[in-house]
């Protein structure tokens, strides 16, 4: 699976390119901050997606109010129909009482599995509580340990599973994955055959998967900048034995440090992440209530490197391009800076949409501030008529006092503001320097390297890569397809399990029709309420004439599918089928409900079903099922007013 990095799982088309591919993926939604946001990406992403590929949200749950706004929409949107089938919550492990909240939540939604990460012993045993009370709701437990470079743990690896791995394969509803730092076939295949554990004089324990965090950022559909995916191709990474290193500093040009969540990560070493480096050391690591006084002090020097080596410049500049405050500048320097640094000129659009209302909202305040209301003139409506980059001519020739009046303290503060505004993208600038400048210095800086040529200077030094240093070794290529990438492991893990476990003989692994819940019984709940003929060609099940004797759906639906995982069980339990980009409700089971007199023959070969007819209690036929050799179930109704038979 690919677990979900900010960097390269937020994007739909990589996400949907890895889901097509076949497996298991989670789209990062730690940069979604309003409702239209996730609503748009959500259903782009479905569009994307092929017929009965589903959707795994990575959500932050150590951010509440990006949480609470997140899980309302998730649940609203698989209640509308989009084919969300799962939930990993990243940032910490929920209480025991807020954990089975969330999974009634999701399970009454229709959602099958939540995803948890902890990062101590004591958490993975919480996460087992929270599995035991779940009613059997699939839990994913996803242990990294220190090997992601303190972003999820400190705890070492080995040592967490070693004590609790009978504890979790206890629980039957837990799925466990191991990661990260994978990159081929031999660095991923013991946790998958349980070698792992024998050099700790342990029994084998496997894991159920792998997690691939940064494996795919240089493929050929990740939305990294080129730039950066050479960077990270010829990064030489780090060995598992060695990676501690990076705690204290640099180590074959990676570092762990701090991103913008707060906790530590693994970066490629670049003139960006050494700036944050050197901030936190001096400034930022000092008590909160020094840090202004510290930053103004060392203020010429940190626009410097603002304006060097950081990705965000310093926004104060007069038109000549000198250094300079807000109170120093004109109007018209103001919007002009402003529109440099947030319309992609070059693309014709606004970097994020909420820049174009940041600088709208800006000149309407100015044009009131400045204006009487006799020289006003509608200045929004001309400027929806002409290319930002004229903006200033505009509004120089409608009011040429904005060309030299300076900055209001009012405004000044005004279009601090603006920039941090909630609900919107933080802007590519730093504007002044305060007693938030430490809070901006991370914000939203995950995604530069995808922005890299809207970036100040197209120069991936100055944007932060994530990349683990373990993956880092093995990814030597650029612009490879993302499929190419997993299936290479996957396929190489096939030959390796199958001489383990099976003597490399192809011909004994087990078949299985579909991977899927077990056959629930249902012969003891209808006995009584209908007859059952068989024979080793057909079941032929009778119900009662009267309603009141009728059994229950769920009942009578097991025992039409049988015992045996088939194409038949599998249509008559699933809770819901694919329809284009959605899920909808399983509407087969409702035309299949025990209806007074119905007559139901499944019909069998070599103990599978080959079809299923329904007959009236007059004995005419209503409904036919049947699967072909292509596996394509075909549906004919009959109707008394229709004059053939419907088939879907």
């Amino acid at each position: 699976m690919i677990t979900g990095v900010m960097l390269t799982a937020a994007n739909g088309q990589v996400v949907a390119a890895i889901s097509n591919a076949g497996y298991h993926v989670e789209i990062a939604c730690g940069g979604i901050h309003t409702e239209d946001d996730m609503v748009t990406k959500l259903y782009a992403l479905a569009d994307l997606l092929e017929l009965g590929r589903g959707i795994t949200l990575n959500c932050i749950f150590g951010n509440p109010k990006q949480w609470n706004f997140q899980l309302q929409v998730l649940l609203r949107l698989r209640h509308e129909g989009l084919p969300i089938v799962g939930l990993s919550i990243s940032g910490d492990v929920p209480s025991f009482d807020k954990a089975l909240e969330i999974i009634n939540a999701l399970r009454d939604a229709g959602i099958r599995h939540v995803s948890f990460k902890p990062n101590t012993v004591r958490a993975i045993r919480h996460v087992i509580s929270i599995a035991q009370a779940s009613n059997n709701f699939y839990i994913v437990l996803q242990w990294t340990g220190d090997q992601s470079g303190g972003h999820h743990s400190f705890e070492g690896f080995y040592q967490p599973i070693l004590e609790t791995y009978g504890a979790i394969r206890a629980c039957e509803n837990i799925v466990l994955i191991a990661g990260s730092g994978f990159g081929n076939i031999e660095s991923s295949l013991s946790y998958m055959t349980g070698d792992w554990s024998v050099s700790f004089e342990s029994a084998l324990m496997p894991f159920d998967g792998i997690m691939f965090a940064l494996s795919d950022i240089a493929a050929q559909e990740a939305v990294a900048a080129l730039a950066v995916k050479k960077l990270i191709a010829v990064a030489p990474g780090v060995s598992e034995t060695e990676w501690q290193q990076t705690y204290d500093g640099t180590s074959n040009n990676a570092i762990s440090a701090t991103i913008e969540n707060g906790e530590l990560d693994h970066i490629l070493m670049t003139r960006y992440i050494a700036f944050v480096r050197d901030m936190y050391r001096d400034i930022l690591n000092q008590p909160r209530s020094q840090q202004l006084e510290l930053l103004l002090a060392h203020k010429d020097k940190i626009i410097s490197r603002l304006n060097n080596d950081y990705m965000r410049p310093w926004f104060g500049q007069k038109i000549e391009g000198r250094v300079a405050d807000l109170e120093q500048m004109t109007y018209v320097e103001v919007i002009s800076r402003a529109v440099e640094l947030m319309y992609a000129k070059h693309q014709k659009r606004w970097v994020h949409k909420s820049y174009f209302r940041l600088v709208v909202d800006f000149i309407n305040r100015s044009e009131r501030q400045l204006c009487t209301p006799d020289q006003s003139a509608p200045l929004t409506a001309l400027l929806d008529k002409v290319e930002p980059v004229c903006y200033v001519d505009v509004v120089s020739e409608i009011y040429p006092k904005f060309k030299t009046r300076l900055l209001s303290s009012e405004d000044v503060q005004f279009f601090v503001y603006l920039c941090k505004r909630q609900g919107q993208k933080p802007p590519p600038f730093v504007p002044v320097l305060d007693a938030e400048f430490g809070d901006l210095l991370l914000k939203d800086t995950i995604f530069q390297p995808e922005y890299l040529e809207l970036a100040n200077g197209q120069n991936s030094q100055r944007v932060g890569v994530q990349q683990s240093h373990d993956a880092a070794q093995y990814l030597t290529r650029t612009n490879e397809p993302v499929k190419g990438i997993i299936d290479g492991v996957y396929q190489g893990h096939i030959p390796a399990l199958l001489r383990q476990l099976h003597s490399g003989d192809e011909a004994s692994v087990p078949v299985v029709e579909y991977i899927g819940a077990e056959f629930d019984s249902a012969n003891d709940i209808i006995s009584g309420l209908t007859s059952m003929n068989e024979t080793s060609t057909e079941r032929v099940f009778r119900l009662p004439n009267t309603a009141k004797q009728l059994p229950n759906i769920d009942s009578w639906l097991q025992a039409l599918a049988g015992p045996r995982k088939s194409w038949l069980r599998a249509l008559l339990t699933a809770p819901v089928i694919a329809q284009k980009s959605r899920f909808v409700d399983n509407y087969v089971r409702r035309m299949l409900r025990a209806r007074p007199g119905r007559v139901a023959t499944v019909h069998l070969a070599d103990n599978k079903p080959l079809s299923l007819d329904i007959v009236n209690s007059t004995g005419a036929l209503e409904l036919e099922l049947q699967c072909n050799d292509a596996d394509q179930i075909s549906m004919a109704v009959y109707h008394k007013t229709l004059s053939t038979a419907i088939t879907k």
